[in-house]
């Protein structure tokens, strides 16, 4: 969640800290540090999400209670448009918390993700009658997993706006992004997100959390020197038909979607 703010600054930890904390509160330093490995993917110590949680309180943006942190309300109340919703939720925390619901989704392989993404792409086109798409990712993704049909199905998708923003600048990705260009697609290399993965759709948020193991695995495939070393036929095996474990999440919030498209 990158907020335009001179207080908050280019920081991905204290970003992260705020989206955890716009979800659920109060929270310890403890659950937080957590949270941030284990969501949002950071190489970080304790000391320095402890170091940032001090800075947010003393800038007035976070407040510690007994409880755990919270955001300060009157922080919220400066940010226009963006408060309105969430001080309602902070307003009502002692009489009646709110309970998001999220729907939570198992994929066995990449593939069955993939068709639930093109399905779930047609099901927002139909609601909405245009999209605006914003992927967070940590490599580009390979466009060559997608069948003709479905390539075909998303050009003649009209109304439809789309930008990768990727955490890594390979060869591997350079290349890949050539090809999403090629298909009308904007695709930002090297870009400063706090996420391995995350999309969102109109006013739909969906995350996708990965193994360190699938991690591990692209990393390695992205790995090559030379786009001459990439063997294409290896990277649709391990797409198609490799068994890994994908947990995604999905949920609907309009203020925090276009505040994550601005990332």
């Amino acid at each position: 969640m990158s907020l335009p703010l001179s207080t908050i600054g280019s920081s991905s930890t204290k970003n992260s800290i705020i989206e955890i904390l716009s979800r659920e509160w109060p929270l310890t330093a403890k659950k937080i540090y957590g949270k941030l490995k284990r969501q949002y993917k950071l190489s970080l110590t304790y000391q320095a999400t402890h170091k940032a949680l001090k800075e947010l309180t003393e800038n007035s943006i976070l407040e510690k209670k007994k409880e755990g942190y919270v955001i300060n309300k009157e922080w919220i109340k400066s940010l226009g448009s963006f408060s309105e919703k969430l001080l309602s939720d902070l307003e009502a925390l002692h009489a009646k918390r709110e309970i998001k619901t999220f729907h939570k989704i198992s994929f066995e392989n990449h593939r069955e993700f993939i068709k639930f993404h093109l399905d779930f792409i047609d099901k927002v086109m139909k609601e909405d009658k245009k999209l605006n798409v914003v992927i967070h990712c940590r490599h580009v993704p390979y466009p060559h997993v997608l069948t003709n049909e479905e390539i075909k199905k998303l050009r003649l998708m009209r109304n439809m706006k789309c930008l990768i923003l990727s955490k890594k600048d390979t060869i591997l990705d350079r290349w890949c992004a050539k090809q999403w260009k090629k298909m009308g697609v904007n695709v930002k290399l090297g870009a400063e997100i706090g996420v391995d993965m995350k999309i969102i759709l109109n006013d739909y948020i969906m995350d996708i959390y990965n193994t360190k193991e699938v991690i591990s695995m692209w990393d390695k495939i992205h790995s090559v020197k030379s786009v001459n070393d990439f063997d294409a036929t290896s990277m649709s095996e391990s797409i198609l038909n490799t068994k890994l474990k994908i947990v995604v999440t999905v949920y609907k919030d309009k203020e925090l979607a276009s505040l994550l498209k601005k990332a």
